[in-house]
């Protein structure tokens, strides 16, 4: 048995949170079900931290891709059990392709396709087996997978331009730490025994960088040990719950990262609510979901009390006015829609509009840092060469 987070709501409104023991995410929604709730969402906890986890992760650009081919297949009038055996033959991935041939097996045994691919949650996100089960009931499977497809796409493009921006200083910050170190650990100690036997006071900048530069030489394994324990440590700390909380609060503080942080929510939120609308959700359900898709704990906690707002008849943008998150155009967009009766149209029509914004606050982000990285680096580089040369060129004045 694996053990599963949940959250879950019954039909008065009132919501569940817990931790729990099941055979599958199935079996947890059942004995939900059984409960009296509907399942919001549903994950696997991990063991533990998996070094090489990423290589085996599906990501979004691996559900696009699915989602696609998925719509394609079933519209050209392809029975559902043979598309997911045709799509679990072309798959790479060995965990995407061992997962859709399970999900298979469990279709062909009787189950909707929402249904088995609920035995596989960090594979399939609640938000794509929802939206499944949306296109089953409707008879609309394949237009459904065709707005996931899109939806995916988007948020893959945001995420490679986000990684994108931060690849150069992240190259850059990495030069300026190595560098430091070559000069630490190799070159000042070479200069020490020199300035040493050529006598002469050496300045008090020059004094406390040899003092580090020994320290440094003397314990470098350990240094180099404290270092990787320290990246370990943060990287588990932010895959946990309380971890992933803070880090997102710090993301929603930090100037660099507030602006491009809301601006990503926002674009989100503008789809993924207007993708929900669209395939006939009613507000309040279409509420519940969207509070897991922020991808921000601090701004998620926030939305949940929204949507109990908009349960107990308040507006939706009343309720978002409240988050302080969102800005006054997206509050102004979705007023029109309730008034007009059009919100998914609208959402759709101006998650586009903030898609640009993302990029362009992307950009900006990179021209502020890129120049600041650039700065840091010439001034740590350069105190190290001024500790080094003005001892001698103190003793060359006296030699003169």
């Amino acid at each position: 048995m694996a053990e599963y987070t949940f959250r879950a709501r019954s039909l008065t409104g009132e919501t569940w949170n817990g931790t729990t023991e099941a055979d599958s995410a199935e079996a947890l929604e059942y004995t939900l079900n059984e409960k009296g709730y509907f399942s919001l969402s549903i994950k696997q906890k991990a063991d533990g931290v998996r070094l090489f986890s990423m290589l085996d992760k599906v990501n979004k650009r691996d559900l696009a891709v699915f989602c696609r081919q998925l719509a394609v297949i079933i519209n050209s009038g392809v029975t559902i059990i043979e598309a997911i055996d045709i799509l679990s033959k072309q798959m790479s991935k060995k965990i995407f392709r061992d997962a859709l041939e399970a999900v298979g097996d469990d279709v062909q045994k009787g189950k909707l396709l929402s249904q088995a691919m609920s035995s596989f949650p960090t594979i399939f996100p609640e938000f794509l087996r929802n939206m499944i089960r949306v296109g089953e009931a409707s008879g609309t499977l394949d237009d459904i997978m065709d707005q996931m497809a899109n939806y995916y796409e988007s948020e893959d493009k945001i995420n490679r331009k986000v990684k994108s921006a931060m690849t150069y200083p992240m190259i850059l910050g990495i030069m300026t730490v190595g560098v430091v170190i070559l000069l630490m650990v190799m070159v000042l100690p070479m200069f020490s025994g020199v300035l040493s036997e050529m006598g002469g006071e050496m300045p008090g900048i020059t004094k406390v960088l040899m003092s580090i530069s020994s320290f440094m030489t003397a314990n470098f394994l350990y240094i180099v040990f404290i270092i990787v324990f320290i990246i370990i440590g943060i990287t588990a700390y932010g895959r946990s719950d309380s971890g992933r909380l803070r880090f997102d609060a710090i993301r929603l503080k930090v100037p660099v990262f507030k602006n491009i942080t809301i601006k990503v929510i926002t674009s989100r939120f503008a789809r993924s609510m207007g993708i929900l609308l669209k395939s006939g959700l009613n507000i309040i359900n279409a509420m519940d979901i969207m509070s897991t898709l922020i991808g921000n704990r601090v701004v998620e906690a926030r939305f949940v009390q929204s949507s109990e707002e908009v349960q107990q008849g308040r507006g939706i943008s009343e309720s978002l006015v409240k988050l302080e998150i969102f800005p006054p155009l997206l509050i102004h967009m979705v007023a029109v829609g309730e008034r007009t009766g059009e919100l998914d149209q609208m959402l759709l029509r101006t998650s586009g509009f903030f898609d640009d914004e993302v990029e362009a606050a992307i950009s900006k982000m990179t021209t502020m840092i890129e120049p600041a990285m650039i700065v840091v680096l010439a001034g740590v580089i350069g105190v190290i060469l001024l500790s080094i040369f003005l001892p001698m060129l103190s003793i060359m004045n006296n030699v003169t």
